[in-house]
């Protein structure tokens, strides 16, 4: 879940084309925005649905309902704290599996996800396995993180055979490799980072596996990553989705979709914030309800080649900036340009910490794998970024660029990270 930040996927449509309120008689009407103007949307709900959710989940602890209201604007954000109240009174009775988002660095967020986990939901939309797959689950288990955990509930409900592994080093692929093709592997899913990792380790032993399916999510794939997974497996067609752990599944992608773009799912509204992507959903079958609840994630419209509507594309984290020397700038600015420098495959920031500030940084050291030279990928991004530029001149020393064999990675997730902190 989460492409991806950065995760993937796309078209246009009737629903969705525009400011909320385009649509069917009795949609939401059009959102203002501070300022004037109207708040852009992806989906479609009928107002008086969404009127409806949040007052019943104002009685299991959700935000209040402001007297008179009559458009979205006019219903509260919600995060974090209304999630964890309404998620476990919703599993008083029937139980549910308790799951958490963060905590690298921070407190870690808790959603009671209920043993479905949506499952039903999304097979109406997003169908990669049949009872005939063989699928190995690459991602991280334990330590309370969902991915593996909602593909072996997925693996079950489709009736498949499913191999509860994690991930593995690229030297150790060859010693399984045996056993795997014995029960006949024919699908791989996990992050891109552990995609990536088995593909080197089957091309470094000179083997193949007959793959025709790929499920990825919970991060972007860098041309690096994909690169050297469809070399090692090139039948393979690539199936996505995203979300979070507190909402699960929000959009899907698949192998007719452009790789970086998802297509929201029914039922659901999103807000297109700089701030962060406002979800409203109406119905059952989700993990959990949500009305104008704060996403993570800055999203954007997208068209795909596919041509199905509601598509979207994951632009960044909402909350990347980071202070260093007293400019400021986006993380994922920063990377994305990058990344375009002949010779860097993969790239990662490296923050040196204030001991005032936790968000911000005396130095920055940008670290990568490939060939490039590294005054010269530090001129680069001092180039592009003026305020950058200006603290390298003031600071020597500051910025500089470091080649490395391996970025640094999440343990709990097995994710590589846009940036890392240091003390």
């Amino acid at each position: 879940m989460t492409a991806t930040t950065g995760t993937g996927a796309a078209g246009t449509g009737a629903a969705g084309t525009g400011a909320a309120g385009t649509g069917a008689a009795g949609s939401i009407p059009a959102q203002p925005r501070p300022g004037g103007g109207a708040v852009e949307t992806i989906g479609e709900l009928p107002w008086e649905d969404v009127l409806a959710q949040a007052r019943a989940l104002e009685t299991r602890g959700g935000a209040p309902v402001p007297p008179g209201a009559s458009r979205l604007t006019d219903l509260p954000v919600t995060g974090p704290d209304e999630i964890l109240s309404v998620t476990k009174t919703a599993a008083a009775g029937p139980g549910a599996v308790l799951m958490s988002s963060g905590g690298t660095t921070g407190r870690p967020k808790l959603t009671y996800v209920p043993y479905h986990q949506a499952v039903d939901r999304l097979l109406e939309q997003w169908r990669p396995l049949s009872p005939d797959s063989v699928m190995l689950n690459l991602f991280n288990p334990g330590r309370m993180w969902a991915s593996h955990y909602y593909m072996q509930t997925f693996a079950e409900r489709c009736r498949c055979t499913v191999i509860p592994s994690g991930p593995f080093a690229p030297d150790d692929v060859a010693n399984w490799v045996p056993m795997l093709k014995e029960v006949g592997v024919d699908t791989l899913c996990g992050t891109p980072t552990a995609l990536a990792d088995f593909a080197e380790g089957l091309l470094a032993a000179g083997e193949t596996l007959p793959v025709t399916t790929v499920i990825w999510m919970a991060e972007p794939w860098t041309e690096a990553k994909h690169r050297v997974v469809a070399k090692a497996l090139p039948e393979a067609g690539f199936w996505a989705n995203y979300g979070s752990v507190e909402t699960y599944i929000i959009g899907t992608n698949t192998p007719a979709c452009d790789l970086q773009t998802v297509h929201l799912m029914p039922d659901q509204v999103l807000e297109l914030e700089e701030k962060g992507a406002l979800l409203t959903r109406r119905g059952t079958g989700w993990t959990m309800p949500a009305v104008r609840y704060r996403l993570g994630d800055r999203l954007a419209r997208a068209e795909c080649r596919c041509g199905r509507p509601d598509a979207l594309r994951v632009v960044g984290r909402a909350d990347d900036s980071v202070s260093l020397r007293s400019a400021l700038f986006s993380v994922g600015d920063v990377m994305r340009h990058a990344r375009t420098f002949p010779g860097v495959e993969e790239a990662q920031l490296v923050l040196t910490r204030s001991t005032d500030d936790l968000k911000a940084a005396t130095a920055l050291t940008l670290e990568y794998t490939g060939d490039a030279d590294p005054e010269a990928v530090r001129a680069h991004l001092t180039a592009e970024f003026y305020h950058l530029a200006a603290v390298h001149h003031r600071f020597p020393g500051a910025i500089t660029a470091r080649r490395v064999g391996r970025l640094s990675r999440v343990e709990r997730t097995n994710k590589v990270p846009p940036a890392v902190w240091r003390d």
